[in-house]
């Protein structure tokens, strides 16, 4: 989080990708630096024993269509 508060503030083009279980923590945090509006891009955790090699791919083929929260 820090680090794509740092780099937003300096001017680059940032996403912090974040998953879904610390969403609310990365929120937060964003909003106590002062960048409530920091692009977050949330996606699901894979639970113990439910990961299937395609899906490793998803989180960036969304970003890639610009589903960002």
């Amino acid at each position: 989080m820090r680090d794509g508060i740092y780099l937003t503030k300096a001017g680059h083009p940032t996403v912090v990708f974040v998953h879904d279980f610390f969403e609310k923590a990365a929120r937060a945090q964003a909003k106590a630096l002062g960048m409530p509006d920091l692009k977050i891009y949330v996606y699901p955790q894979h639970k113990a024993g439910d990961f299937e090699a395609t899906s490793s791919r998803t989180g960036w083929k969304r970003a890639d269509r610009g589903r960002l929260n």
